[in-house]
């Protein structure tokens, strides 16, 4: 095929870019609808909530990346004092060191030729790297040796404990020792125990919390008796836990056994940056229940045009499943500029379309096509890899930057 004889601008933004549009309002006609914006006062604030709380619990943070890519948060997350940064395959990682991050977290096994293909390419073009990769079988322990065999303190072996119907990791702590025991002796040194939290489920808030709990339990025995019989084999041997709905339970029972074995605790937390108005509102500890005395503030906000006002409470918006997540929950309407005023109750996001939203409201509701309307979503991963670049704006929709995404 021939070049294309235009780069179209991203989705969002109009052909002038993103240089020229500091300091244009997002509502000065420039932006070609729908388009995602990120909060600057927002982002700033709950960059800096989490760094308090990781320093208040003496634990170390390393953001799950995958929640942005975006190497300007990325460099944020850093200069806030994370300790480094977690991804979630052996690409991602690529991309992560490419913005300038010497400690990456790779919380998943590793076990295709070509990831581990990359992966020894990244560290041979990296000696200033260390990568933590994660094993539960005898299969992904081989898959790892193929990877640095010149440079073994390169890549270093967490071993993962999961739970039976979870995700990956081995099911059992006895059977965690045991892979333990069979990787003390290859190439690569143990650093320490990872485990995700984050799926487990039970009847309500609190019988969930009291899962967690015993699980995270679990974790750090198994951690301490590890380190206690010498099969942590580096320097600086840590737990990683916490994704971003219990991080607190994640400080609360693991923080004191694990110091007091000289094991860290590092988080990988990677939703708090934005929050969101739906998943993590409703779960985190600096969510509309807060169970620590922190909060967070959503920063994701999804702009689109009413379209149509079909029937009496009906209004179609130019915004849908390309632009918004939906698969924890549909968004929200959280704002809209119009002509006209209305006091009532927002109206609700129904159903979505590729690139339509179903808003169904009380009839009297003066919405109308070429009015706007703000979305705020649920769970921020998937609205962020719908989208290439994204206006940063101040609290008076100014704009102040323009980042983009890599996936």
């Amino acid at each position: 095929m021939a070049e294309p004889l235009l780069v179209p601008a991203p989705k969002g933004l109009p052909e002038s870019g993103a240089r020229a549009l500091i300091g244009r309002s997002l509502f000065d006609g420039t932006f070609p609808l729908p388009v995602a914006v990120l909060r600057d006062d927002a982002l700033t604030a709950n960059i800096a909530t989490m760094a308090r709380f990781t320093d208040d619990a003496g634990a170390l943070l390393a953001p799950h990346a995958k929640t942005t890519m975006i190497p300007q948060i990325v460099a944020r997350q850093l200069d806030a004092g994370a300790w480094g940064m977690t991804a979630a395959t052996a690409w991602q990682a690529a991309r992560v060191a490419e913005m300038g991050v010497d400690r990456i977290v790779l919380a998943n096994e590793v076990t295709d030729p070509g990831s581990l293909r990359l992966l020894q390419d990244l560290l041979d073009a990296r000696p200033d790297l260390t990568v933590w990769a994660y094993a539960d079988s005898v299969d992904s322990l081989a898959a790892l040796d193929s990877v640095a065999p010149q440079r073994p303190g390169s890549l270093r072996i967490l071993i993962e404990l999961g739970f039976p119907g979870g995700r990956t990791g081995v099911r059992s702590p006895a059977q965690a020792r045991d892979l333990a025991l069979l990787a003390a002796r290859r190439r690569h040194p143990v650093a320490g125990v990872a485990a995700f939290e984050g799926t487990l489920t039970a009847e309500d808030l609190p019988a969930t919390i009291a899962r967690v709990d015993a699980f995270l339990g679990e974790v750090g025995s198994l951690a301490v008796s590890l380190a206690t019989d010498g099969l942590l084999t580096t320097d600086e041997p840590f737990v990683t836990v916490g994704g971003s709905a219990y991080p607190d339970r994640a400080v609360a029972v693991l923080a004191e056994p694990l110091a007091a074995a000289g094991l860290r605790l590092v988080l990988r937390s990677g939703c708090y940056v934005t929050h969101d108005h739906g998943a993590y509102a409703a779960t985190s500890p600096f969510g509309d229940d807060p169970r620590v005395g922190l909060r967070l503030r959503p920063a994701i906000e999804v702009w689109g045009a009413v379209l149509s006002r079909p029937e009496p409470e009906l209004a179609i918006v130019g915004c849908g499943r390309r632009d918004l997540s939906f698969d924890a929950g549909l968004p929200v309407v959280i704002g809209r500029r119009s002509t006209t005023t209305h006091d009532g109750p927002a109206p609700v996001v129904t159903a979505l379309n590729d690139q339509h939203a179903y808003l169904r409201g009380a009839p009297p509701d003066p919405l109308g096509p070429r009015d706007l309307v703000a979305f705020g979503i649920s769970h921020p991963c998937t609205t962020f890899d719908k989208w290439h670049a994204m206006p940063v704006v101040d609290e008076d929709h100014a704009v102040v930057d323009v980042v983009t995404t890599v996936f």
